[in-house]
């Protein structure tokens, strides 16, 4: 199956060789300035077009920086055409042979620098690992879980037109800036065959996320810890810290080995992938774990709305000292990294920060006396009351079908309450879609004299933090949760929000209540399961103490 691709390859830049064969040497020549031109031009504008307007935390990340190559390069190449048309509408006549013979070369190097740029463009593109039998790098069971190579091009086109783009970036078409593709983005070919692609189940999972939903921290060094199994001693440590627009369909942050790599901005990089991560596990415990195994991710806790993981890279693939790692990519993303801070004893750090702690909450509020118990306002159930819905009444939401039955997964609708119809069990919704890990805890914040203090009403301090601060269940370990839902019953009809990968940041985010509490309010959450959450915060002040543990909800 292999070879039928590679049969594919080779036939699309055999026919573009045998057209300009045909159009003679001078054409051939003027297309093939054209094509070197137009890939320059996609090249240098790429990453800041994807950067500056395309990435926003959403499923079309997946497919925005393969999309975005692509385009820019057809569009340039389309724009070079038409001007050089326009501007040489003749030819100039040269012998048959000659016209064929050369024609014919350099209608083949623009083949490969054409297919070669629609190979890396399609390969940053979401989809399967393997395309119709073709395997290029990829992480191997036989291996222990590192990238390697699989299959090979019969003509390496992608290879090919990276190593040329590289050279050229390094010399007559050298950028005025201190960033060069040649150094700035090594491996770019085993990217885009097939690494940018090596996700879980196969191809599914996120393969590119956005700036804003990504916080990297500085490089560290240690001389003496261990990244690899068989390898020397020495370790780079590359901390960062994801929000829930990385999140795999809003739930989990999930990364392979294959979509985080380092490497220094030599003329002849070196790069590295990470052995090792270190991650949190539920309960607040971290630990460190290897990427011995094609089965092996580094993940978020589930429902957590923040995830630090640090990825562990092998120093001796850095052989030279005075030439560390400057550069950090992740899914995507290039991040340039500082000089590594004083060599530190990772081990050391990590014992020291591995277990789980309980955090003591002050529940002293700021206008004297204690906070309020609400407890009797957080629930740990999963409702949709008082709408009554079947599949086909909520087309404005999405909906999560299971062998437990049917749940609201993503979107916002309005409804009446309650249902004059009928509705069968297996039609029925149940509630909010959640994995097997969590629970929905949902908090009354309706706005009534005895409830939540959060629009201000009764606490000077409270009313002084405003609304463009966030509202969170706190949890024993200090863990804060923003809603990512909400039910908003009104007098003639409930409105109903909800969206896992888009916590509400802010109290002003949130529907606003009338003073009279005419209108009932409750906000949705999800939490690991077994959580024990004490309290409800404003910002990093506490309005409100309780013991509540997300476990045994209900659907009602």
């Amino acid at each position: 199956m292999n070879g039928l691709f590679n049969i594919l390859v080779l036939a699309f830049i055999l026919l573009i060789a045998y057209w300009w064969s045909n159009q003679g040497l001078f054409s051939a020549i003027l297309h093939c300035i054209c094509v070197i031109l137009a890939g320059a031009l996609a090249f240098a504008l790429w990453e800041p077009v994807v950067l500056g307007y395309l990435l926003k935390g959403s499923s079309f990340d997946n497919y925005s920086w393969g999309m975005a190559l692509g385009l820019l390069f057809f569009a340039f190449l389309l724009i070079f055409r038409v001007t050089a048309d326009l501007l040489l509408p003749f030819d100039i006549s040269l012998p048959p042979i000659l016209n064929t013979i050369g024609g014919g070369a350099f209608g083949f190097i623009a083949g490969v620098l054409t297919i070669g740029m629609a190979s890396i463009a399609c390969g940053f593109v979401q989809g399967p690992t393997e395309i119709m039998g073709f395997l290029g790098w990829a992480r191997g069971a036989d291996s222990k879980g590192a990238p390697k190579q699989f299959n090979d091009m019969w003509v390496p086109a992608a290879n090919l037109t990276e190593s040329f783009y590289s050279q050229l970036s390094l010399g007559s078409l050298a950028p005025s800036g201190k960033y060069a593709l040649a150094t700035h983005y090594p491996r770019l070919a085993n990217t885009a065959l097939s690494l940018h692609r090596d996700t879980f189940r196969n191809g599914d999972g996120r393969v590119a996320i956005a700036p804003k939903d990504v916080v990297v921290g500085s490089l560290l060094y240690d001389p003496k810890f261990q990244a690899s199994d068989g390898g020397g001693p020495g370790a780079y440590a590359v901390e960062f810290t994801v929000t829930t627009g990385a999140y795999d369909n809003g739930e989990q942050f999930i990364l392979s080995c294959s979509q985080a790599k380092i490497s220094n901005t030599d003329r002849n990089p070196k790069v590295a992938y990470p052995t090792k991560f270190r991650q949190p596990l539920e309960g607040g415990e971290w630990k460190v774990f290897t990427f011995e195994d094609t089965g092996n991710y580094a993940t978020s806790v589930p429902a957590e709305q923040e995830a630090k993981i640090v990825l562990l890279f092998p120093a001796d693939s850095f052989p030279d000292k005075t030439k560390p790692p400057t550069i950090f990519f992740l899914k995507g993303l290039r991040f340039v990294l500082g000089a590594p801070t004083a060599e530190t004893d990772l081990a050391a750090k990590f014992a020291e920060e591995g277990g789980a702690v309980v955090v003591e909450q002050d529940d002293s509020n700021p206008d004297g006396g204690f906070v309020k118990d609400v407890t009797d306002y957080v629930s740990v159930q999963n409702s949709i009351k008082p709408v009554v819905l079947n599949v086909n009444m909520a087309e404005s939401m999405d909906v999560a079908t299971s062998d437990a039955g049917n749940f609201l997964s993503k979107g916002k609708g309005t409804f009446k309450k309650g249902s004059s119809l009928q509705i069968s069990r297996s039609q029925r919704i149940s509630g909010f879609n959640h994995s097997a890990s969590t629970e929905i805890v949902m908090v009354d914040a309706s706005r009534r004299p005895q409830g939540l203090d959060m629009w201000g009403d009764r606490s000077k301090a409270f009313k002084e933090l405003g609304s463009n601060v966030s509202l969170e269940l706190v949890d024993s370990h200090g863990k804060g949760y923003k809603p990512i839902g909400y039910v908003w019953e009104r007098q003639a009809d409930v409105e109903m929000s909800y969206d896992p990968s888009t916590p509400f940041q802010k109290i002003s985010d949130l529907p606003p209540q009338p003073s009279s509490g005419e209108h009932k309010l409750k906000l949705v959450f999800v939490v690991p399961i077994n959580t024990d959450i004490v309290g409800v915060r404003m910002g990093k002040t506490l309005i409100g103490k309780c013991a509540v543990t997300a476990k045994n909800g209900r659907s009602d």
